[in-house]
């Protein structure tokens, strides 16, 4: 494997690292969020809005991770 190849893989493992810690804070928004409205009381629409603009971002970077995994694959086989 050569120094690009082993610099690319790092990359990825690094991007599946940082997935994973979007998706764990994710899953304890919603579930804060489930609870929040299981007492009766909704956040306000400043707080929707930050969680509904950081899901985007949130999307955008596993579409991204979705593209190199994609291109890793292709490349290998």
């Amino acid at each position: 494997m050569t120094a690009d190849e082993q610099q690319e893989v790092r990359r990825l493992i690094d991007a599946h690292e940082r997935t994973l810690q979007v998706c764990r804070a994710c899953a304890e928004t919603t579930r804060d969020l489930a609870w929040e409205v299981k007492r009766g009381s909704v956040p306000p629409p400043d707080q929707l809005a930050a969680t509904l603009a950081e899901v985007e971002r949130v999307l955008a970077e596993i579409g991204q991770v979705e593209v190199a995994i994609a291109e890793m694959k292709a490349a290998l086989w």
